[in-house]
């Protein structure tokens, strides 16, 4: 019979959380290796620089169904801002993107909800990344928070580059901008908490073959398990509220999003059977 996988689009198992001591969780061996066995298909591990984007690759060399994501996240972005150290980076992103498990270029965006780097900066780089992304063909991992405006605006300059906005934030409205555009929303553990209205609004309205699920662990945690690290063990719980809203079974979410996830990596999905 077949079994409902399901692929976790956005991780970090690179984090320090995931010790046995930081965080009650096995290492990340036993963890993804007992993950695997169960209920997930995939997942797609994600940098957040230089260093975390070799991290990323070198757990998804370890295991064949995990993926690596490389980028520049808006918070790593170096202060001030240099040309030249950015070209620099930008050559070394380059040179990672042609490793056979890396799928998209990510995480990268902008944050202007700490405003620990100046946006001006988080600009410059997103805008590099974006260029990068229209040169290699390769797409994007967008983080979107309280930036909703510039975001949509600065990837409407990129016609020709398609992608995901990872634990989608932003209304209704501008995620079917979004979807006509050529991007993915996905959808992270926000979705099971009781204030989350506006994302379950934009389950309700974009179309199931739009949609991705992530963890973005080891954070957001949804429900009934807040508090604690994130893992993709907790996906289930993701899907199964998408698919109440939506009022379909669990086993269609996991099967037409990991398919989702599968077209926008570019990759060929197998039969899986038991």
């Amino acid at each position: 019979m077949n079994k409902h996988y399901i692929f976790d689009t956005h991780a970090h198992y690179h984090d320090g959380r995931f010790s046995e001591t930081a965080s009650g969780l096995p290492a990340p061996p036993a963890l993804l290796d007992g993950l695997f066995a169960d209920t997930i298909g995939e997942i797609t591990d994600i940098g957040t620089d230089i260093e975390t984007s070799e991290k990323a690759i070198a757990l998804a060399e370890h295991y064949p169904h995990m993926y690596a994501a490389v980028g520049m996240y808006p918070g790593s972005c170096p202060i001030p801002y240099v040309p030249e150290q950015m070209e620099d980076t930008i050559s070394k992103l380059r040179t990672l993107l042609n490793h056979e498990k890396v799928v998209a270029i990510g995480e990268i965006g902008l944050d202007f909800h700490y405003d620990d780097v100046p946006r001006e900066i988080q600009q410059h780089w997103f805008e590099r990344q974006m260029q990068l992304a229209e040169e290699t063909h390769m797409p994007v991992i967008i983080h979107d928070r309280e930036a909703h405006g510039p975001v949509l605006e600065t990837l409407s300059r990129y016609p020709g580059v398609r992608g995901i906005l990872h634990s989608y934030s932003g209304s209704a409205e501008m995620a079917e901008q979004l979807i006509h555009m050529g991007y993915f929303i996905s959808i992270s553990g926000v979705v099971t908490f009781k204030n989350a209205q506006k994302v379950v609004e934009v389950v309700r309205r974009v179309p199931l073959e739009y949609l991705l699920v992530e963890t973005d662990c080891p954070y957001l945690t949804p429900h009934p398990h807040r508090g604690k690290t994130n893992h993709s063990g907790y996906l289930s719980y993701t899907v199964s509220r998408i698919a109440e809203i939506k009022g379909i079974p669990d086993a269609e979410v996991c099967d037409v999003t990991r398919k989702n996830a599968y077209r926008i990596f570019g990759l060929r999905q197998e039969q899986d059977t038991e």
